[in-house]
């Protein structure tokens, strides 16, 4: 749909009546009207398949019979498309149940003018987006693996997703009415009171960490922001807590404190030579701090972490071979 021109299906087994509305539409400039009418329901919904329709006007007596099976297979085939059913039946109680099945709004024949057609359509396409819109967001609350629970500025929660079902254990029936403080630890400082007096006053919430328990009584860390909920004259009715599971990551945090930790006491343990070493000009052997003259290697593993490996030289070896006896020939 453009802001200029809006693509209108009639549906309708009177031509007469088809062309009553293509009248009252005519004089409309902006927006503007194309229409396309069909007799049947069946015509109806090939039409549809092409797409390119926003809106359909119907009645509730078509070939293919009368009554509401006739909506309810229309929108089973286009579900997104807005209806407006246009009948000469003034029943009240077809009309709300017209209105349940999915209609934007019911129009009687003989009652409706030009101004209250012009107007119903756009009302019932405006309507449609809105509802559009709450089933996007509300598909979305529902499929989301992080927890988003709704609560009162009191705290108490009024929604529970499953998200939040399959973080902390808890069905929605166990946790509506109860207070969300519920899921702190005993003896713990739960913030979120404290952050929904803050939203009642307008100020912002940064997302914040914290300790929740699961139904089975096992903590968890959870990352956690709060918004508010407002109505449409901006007052803060509610708060939205969304929270997500980041214990991997504090165990991950743990594991490499304690690394550290074991790193800087090896660091403080490792033993390192320095200053004025005695050694033997002879013999090459170390004073050791008791008095006892002892090897090199043995003297350079006590105090430092170094490891010997023994071998011989090239130099060495040559005299060890030049002092060998020589085999006679």
């Amino acid at each position: 749909m453009s802001e200029n021109c809006i693509h209108v299906l009639v549906i309708e087994g009177d031509p007469a009546v088809a062309c009553f509305i293509r009248e009252m539409l005519a004089p409309q400039q902006r927006p503007s009207f194309d229409l396309f009418a069909v007799e049947s329901l069946a015509d109806g919904l090939q039409h549809l398949a092409g797409g390119l329709i926003d809106l359909v006007i119907m009645d509730l007596v078509l070939p293919e019979g009368t009554g509401l099976q006739n909506l309810a297979r229309l929108r089973a085939q286009a579900p997104e498309v807005p209806i407006l059913v246009f009948t000469a039946a003034e029943d009240e109680q077809l009309a709300f149940q017209a209105l349940r099945e999915g209609a934007q709004d019911y129009l009687v024949k003989n009652e409706t003018t030009r101004t209250m057609l012009v107007r119903a359509i756009r009302f019932a396409i405006e309507r449609k987006r809105g509802e559009d819109t709450r089933s996007r967001l509300a598909a979305i609350v529902e499929s989301s693996l992080d927890a988003i629970i709704g609560m009162s500025l009191e705290g108490l929660i009024v929604s529970w997703n499953p998200g939040a079902e399959r973080l902390f254990g808890y069905r929605f029936e166990e946790v509506i009415g109860r207070c969300i403080s519920m899921l702190a630890p005993p003896d713990y400082a739960d913030e979120v009171p404290g952050f929904l007096e803050r939203l009642k006053r307008g100020e912002p919430i940064k997302e914040f960490e914290t300790l929740r328990l699961t139904k089975d009584r096992q903590p968890i860390h959870v990352a956690a922001n709060l918004s508010p909920i407002k109505n449409s004259l901006g007052k803060t009715m509610g708060a939205s807590m969304i929270a997500r599971n980041i214990e991997e990551r504090i165990q991950a945090q743990q594991e490499r404190e304690a690394l550290l930790r074991q790193l800087q006491t090896t660091l403080a343990q490792l033993k390192t030579l320095s200053g004025l070493l005695p050694i033997c000009a002879c013999c090459k052997k170390i004073r050791d701090d008791q008095g006892y003259w002892t090897t090199v290697d043995v003297y350079v593993r006590e105090h430092s972490l170094a490891e010997f490996t023994h071998g011989i030289c090239p130099d060495c070896a040559a005299n060890y071979r030049a002092a060998l006896p020589k085999k006679r020939l």
